[in-house]
């Protein structure tokens, strides 16, 4: 077994692709990571002007808060979903790794299948949330909270989804 995690795509990004030999799934793993990169670099402006506001001018932006929330729970569901893609998920192979490759496979599937369960009924629970408090709003700006509640239901299906690849993947080697 070799201690490289392993990624549900070969080399999604292809350090030589071209847009022209790009793959739909590479160009979908390139979109998230897009998405991941500017919800940071919102985060750390929303961050970095309501602190500067609040030391510099004594004047912090309450403002920030309610949209930093948003992008937060949005980081996070893209982020888990990049983990689930690239096979970087925090994984237990203490017993795993006493066992045949084939078992191994088997207990991988076997976890997948669970998992993605697991995410699909967590998922169900998150879009009845969000149809329950999706239309309250934030008192400062007015922004549904449907819109922070629905990053959990897509960190659901997307991590769901990546899992569902996996055990196909895993099906063909």
């Amino acid at each position: 077994m070799s201690d490289r995690a392993t990624s549900l795509f070969d080399d999604p990004l292809g350090g030589q692709e071209t847009s022209a030999d790009a793959t739909p799934r590479s160009l979908l793993v390139r979109l998230i990571e897009n998405a991941a990169a500017v919800l940071m670099l919102a985060l750390v402006v929303l961050v970095l002007a309501n602190a500067l506001g609040r030391y510099f001018a004594a004047r912090p932006l309450p403002w920030t808060e309610e949209v930093a929330t948003s992008v937060l729970v949005w980081l996070a569901a893209v982020g888990i979903v990049i983990g689930a893609i690239r096979g970087s998920l925090i994984t237990c192979e203490i017993l795993t790794r006493r066992v045949s490759d084939r078992a191994r496979r088997r207990v991988g599937i076997g976890g997948s299948v669970f998992g993605v369960a697991v995410l699909l009924l967590f998922g169900w629970y998150a879009w009845q949330y969000l149809g329950f408090f999706g239309r309250d709003v934030s008192p400062i700006l007015q922004i549904p909270k449907g819109v922070p509640i629905a990053g959990l239901f897509a960190a659901c299906v997307g991590l769901a989804a990546a899992l569902l690849l996996s055990v196909f993947r895993k099906r063909e080697g």
